[in-house]
């Protein structure tokens, strides 16, 4: 595993002084030293819906995920040879992990689960453990991945493969209250069948789901090697783009087809809005965004060169004005850089350039920040958060200060203090007291900021 390094809570105005226009924001990026090309890289792919956590991994130097907390602005190293796409209002975070196949010499496949309080838990797959004995090739098996949670994890899209050979199912799974386990409850067979149908090589690919389960998006293939953006909504799937295979289109017309084109889609928690972006081929050339709302028939293609990642509730997208160029939102026709609503300070060479995840109505937006390196420019993961609390990214003090810690529903304050206030993760002031401990029974379990004479504890409840 990579040494851990603890993140920089990035937080000011551009120069001295804020524009009277702009913003205030604060921008989250790990510690990095660019002479040595040490620190923590890869891409946020996650928000939870209330802003609290966002989780990614690297995808440059290795599978390592990492957690994002907004109450630490600090970037958590998960476990090497693991990926973190999505995560729910509690910190539960799904992804993929790497498990060592029984009575395989220490041979491993991948296998989709969901990470809670430093545990890996498997989620049910189309093969069982003692079938992954049987018919595996390379150790690099992959047997789907979780990519979607809703805000009270009730549910979790993602990708399963059905047979030995390399092809991938949408798939849904919901928990169970009374086993206390996740139920793989749908693989959508009429997808599957058109799938079988096609000599692809993939299949179809989750990127998204909405907060119900009804709707999944991500991306379909065809058998000549294109993909389209497309949807699952209620069971059934609709593609967006490139709605036909090219290679049938130039079977049929003679007209000439990039046969490597590429699209995805995602959705808003909410199941009102979509959006995703359509490329001619894969190198992203003819590239330019799309949004669409399950009742058009046609998608809505915006700007040429325009990337767009991901959708809030209000119906406000996001990604990016080109790969990798600078972070940008688009709503109603127009597209504005996130730099002309926003003003944060970024360490030198530091540019927040895309966004891939967003909280429910847009707060907390997470992506990559490109960092220039000796070898040329490589992208950290980065969190912007435009509402920013006094109780963001705060330290527990310890030592000769007031020790806070919480028990039986209080929270107990050593030593003599003038004024404490606690704060929920909204920013309010839910208790307030001069002396003595704090009665925190009537309030709902969470996180909370304890100020003791203006110096903040964070507790748990």
């Amino acid at each position: 595993m990579k040494k851990f390094l603890l993140s920089v809570c990035i937080c000011a105005a551009v120069g001295t002084v804020m524009a009277q226009d702009l913003k205030e924001a604060k921008l989250y990026v790990p510690a990095f030293e660019a002479e040595y090309m040490e620190g923590t890289f890869g891409t946020i792919y996650g928000v939870s819906a209330n802003g609290e956590y966002a989780v990614g991994y690297d995808d440059f130097l290795g599978s390592c995920a990492f957690m994002w907390s907004r109450y630490t602005g600090k970037f958590e190293e998960i476990e090497l040879a693991s990926m973190l796409l999505d995560v729910a209002n509690d910190g539960t975070a799904v992804g993929n992990y790497w498990v060592e196949i029984p009575g395989r010499d220490g041979n491993i496949a991948s296998r989709p689960g969901y990470y809670k309080d430093g545990v890996w838990s498997p989620l049910p797959i189309l093969r069982n453990e003692a079938e992954l004995t049987e018919g595996l090739g390379e150790s690099d098996d992959m047997n789907g991945c979780a990519v979607a949670i809703s805000a009270d994890k009730k549910f979790i899209a993602g990708y399963i493969t059905d047979t030995y050979i390399y092809k991938l199912y949408p798939a849904l799974w919901q928990w169970n209250e009374e086993t206390q386990e996740y139920d793989l409850i749908d693989t959508y067979e009429s997808v599957q069948e058109s799938i079988d149908m096609l000599d692809c090589p993939y299949g179809w690919v989750v990127k998204d789901m909405s907060d119900d389960g009804s709707i999944i998006t991500g991306f379909s293939e065809w058998g000549s090697g294109a993909r389209s953006a497309a949807v699952i909504i209620n069971g059934q799937e609709k593609r967006l783009t490139c709605l036909k295979d090219p290679m049938e289109v130039y079977e049929e017309t003679g007209e000439d087809q990039l046969l490597d084109a590429e699209g995805i889609a995602t959705v808003s928690d909410n199941g009102l809005y979509v959006a995703g972006y359509y490329a001619a081929s894969a190198n992203l050339s003819g590239l330019a965004g799309f949004t669409w709302t399950p009742n058009q028939e046609e998608v809505s293609f915006v700007n040429p060169g325009e990337i767009l990642t991901t959708v809030d509730n209000n119906g406000v997208a996001y990604g990016s004005v080109s790969v990798y160029g600078a972070a940008s939102m688009y709503k109603d026709g127009v597209t504005t850089a996130l730099s002309n609503v926003y003003a944060w300070e970024s360490p030198e060479a530091c540019q927040f350039s895309t966004i891939f995840a967003n909280s429910a109505e847009g707060e907390v937006l997470g992506g990559i920040a490109m960092v220039g390196f000796s070898m040329g420019a490589i992208n950290i993961p980065a969190v912007l958060v435009t509402n920013p609390k006094e109780t963001d990214a705060v330290e527990v003090v310890k030592g000769d200060a007031n020790h806070v810690y919480m028990a039986s529903g209080w929270a107990f304050i050593s030593g003599e203090y003038n004024n404490a206030r606690v704060y929920n993760v909204q920013g309010a002031v839910v208790a307030e007291s001069t002396h003595g401990n704090i009665d925190m029974n009537n309030l709902p379990a969470g996180v909370y900021v304890v100020c003791v004479d203006g110096v903040a504890h964070k507790v748990v409840k």
